[in-house]
């Protein structure tokens, strides 16, 4: 009896084996109909997805901390805004021993430039320069001609709104002038003005045009200065 039921039932059975083992078969040469390239495909995407996501945050990365323009600033403390593209300060640093110090009191990373600079002259490091009716000189150097006017004219109009109008100069420069003039350790206009010493006696050093009172410097450069850079 026992072996007739269990024969029976093998019998049964055998048909859902067959089964089994058909769907299976199936599976395989149908990607579980379908299922498993429907995963594949959703991890492809996911994986585009990421990859897509780590290249946006690189670059973004990349545009924010790579500086595009430099602004300088020259009342005694000598300092330079690096500019990003995305018009955001990424650095501030100082060309001279006060400017150094000066760069050292004020946070202005991640600023507008424009802030920034009204912040650093705004500052009581510079009150005591401003009131004895310094000269500041502005240089905007790097980016491209219409974008560095645009922000020329800005500083200027912070500077002009916090210093009187005659005491106001800019020089716009290219890159090339602005590293030549890193090179050897002088502002914008010692720079220049050393450039054209160079034409009447060769053996003038930067050293010697870094010792001139700033006055003497101004009258050899050329100075521009805006009437109203705020437009008004």
């Amino acid at each position: 009896m026992d072996d007739r039921i269990r024969a029976a039932f093998d019998a049964v059975q055998a048909p859902e084996r067959l089964k089994r083992q058909t769907r299976a078969a199936l599976r395989k040469k149908t990607f579980d109909y379908g299922r498993n390239l429907i995963r594949l495909r959703s991890a492809r995407r996911r994986l585009a997805a990421g990859l897509l996501v780590l290249v946006l945050v690189l670059t973004g990365t990349g545009v924010w901390f790579f500086p595009t323009t430099s602004i300088g600033m020259d009342v005694n403390p000598s300092v330079e805004l690096k500019v990003n593209a995305l018009d955001r300060v990424i650095a501030l640093r100082g060309r001279n021993s006060d400017g150094i110090a000066l760069a050292e009191e004020i946070d202005v990373a991640g600023m507008a430039y424009d802030d920034a600079m009204q912040r650093i002259l705004l500052s009581h490091s510079l009150e005591p320069y401003l009131e004895q009716g310094s000269t500041i000189t502005i240089t905007v150097a790097g980016g491209d001609q219409v974008h560095s006017e645009e922000m020329l004219s800005k500083v200027l109009c912070r500077a002009y709104n916090i210093a009187a109008e005659e005491n106001v100069v800019y020089y716009q420069v290219d890159w090339e002038t602005v590293r030549a003039a890193q090179a050897v350790g002088l502002c914008i206009p010692r720079y220049l003005a050393w450039q054209q010493l160079l034409q009447e006696d060769p053996t003038i050093t930067a050293e010697d045009v870094r010792q001139l009172p700033k006055e003497e410097i101004h009258q050899m450069v050329q100075m521009n200065t805006m009437e109203n850079p705020c437009g008004e």
